[in-house]
């Protein structure tokens, strides 16, 4: 059975045979853009199969792989002009090392779904955006009054409040920490779930009653807030340490959620919007677009981390790739992008 998402301008993402879990994670992120279209588009097809074939080719370690908290040790192995990746979340992902317009991933059943999209999907995605003159960028962004306001930056600067701070006074969503911009300058939306955690709802307290009972967010803020404090004293060792760090991770787990935008009652852009403000959250310095846009670029490195280890298994095992080039054609598109923005800023 085929499910099929119309993505942007020209690309088709497939699941072929995919289990529910998978097609219900994929629903979730992707169905806003709506499903099949007709016409001849670039195709990514994730097919299921039970395993893929053993190789002896191989970087990295089972044991590593299967350890959760060692998650930056996958393990790669190599058959042919295909890679297997293993991440800690069980099976394996055969990615294709040569470009095509109908790029095939076969993934083992035992997949886990979090993985084929956070991991697998995006470096395919940066790789296919700049065939339609669009790259992804590490942003925020929301429409007000017909323009966009975008805020771009390392993780944990401060993008999803900007976002929200649009959102309170009625903005339009378009994305949360990943954006589509196109060398006019304009921002696609990308209506992915939003990504927010305690210090979002603490420094938002309109969002709070639309995503818990009030009074189940103050018990899990008093907590992590409590739990927190006490891991700061210089007394606090040993097992009761334990148990303090463990309360910390629970009540911040419990504090961390995806939403759609709809469930907290946030409409959606539906169209591709020029920028009023394009907000760079690094410290002020007097850098050049083309400098800025080598910076923003190596955000878009560092996000895909999973990336940067396979390519390096790549690189060991396989040589040079064309599934990997050094960003240019991404720099070229974001310099001339923010040339189009009628305010760039940078600073805090």
């Amino acid at each position: 059975m085929l499910s099929e998402y119309c993505l942007f301008d020209n690309l088709r993402v497939v699941l072929d045979g995919a289990n529910d879990s998978v097609k219900k994670h994929f629903d979730s992120e992707l169905l806003p853009f709506g499903e099949n279209k007709e016409g001849e588009r670039n195709k990514v097809t994730f097919k299921e199969i039970e395993s893929l074939p053993v190789s002896n080719n191989v970087a990295g370690s089972d044991k590593r792989a299967t350890l959760k908290f060692v998650n930056s040790a996958p393990k790669f192995e190599l058959d042919g002009d295909r890679m297997y990746a293993k991440h800690y979340q069980g099976g394996r992902v055969a990615i294709p090392l040569k470009l095509s317009k109908n790029i095939v991933i076969e993934y083992e059943n035992n997949t886990s779904p979090a993985f084929l999209f956070n991991s697998i999907f995006p470096p395919l995605l940066r790789r296919h955006l700049p065939t339609e003159n669009k790259t992804l960028l590490h942003a925020s962004s929301a429409v007000m009054k017909g323009k966009a306001y975008v805020y771009c930056g390392w993780s944990h600067s401060g993008k999803t409040n900007g976002l929200l701070k649009c959102l309170e006074k009625g903005g339009k969503y378009l994305g949360d920490d990943k954006v589509i911009m196109d060398k006019n300058g304009k921002i696609h939306p990308y209506p992915l779930r939003i990504n927010l955690f305690g210090y979002n709802f603490n420094a938002n307290p309109w969002l709070i009653e639309r995503a818990y009972s009030p009074m189940r967010f103050r018990w899990l803020n008093w907590w992590n807030e409590r739990a927190n404090n006490a891991l700061e004293k210089p007394w606090n060792k040993g097992p009761l340490r334990g148990s303090w760090e463990s309360i910390a991770y629970i009540t911040k787990t419990k504090l961390h959620s995806r939403y759609r935008p709809a469930e907290l009652g946030i409409d959606c852009a539906e169209r591709a919007t020029e920028v009023e403000e394009f907000k760079i959250l690094m410290d002020n310095e007097n850098v050049g677009v083309e400098k800025l846009a080598y910076r923003l670029r190596s955000v878009n490195d560092e996000e895909d981390y999973f990336y940067k280890k396979m390519k390096a298994a790549v690189d060991f095992l396989y040589g040079p790739s064309d599934i990997y080039t050094e960003g240019m054609e991404e720099e070229k598109i974001i310099e001339k992008g923010l040339l189009k923005c009628k305010k760039v800023i940078v600073g805090k």
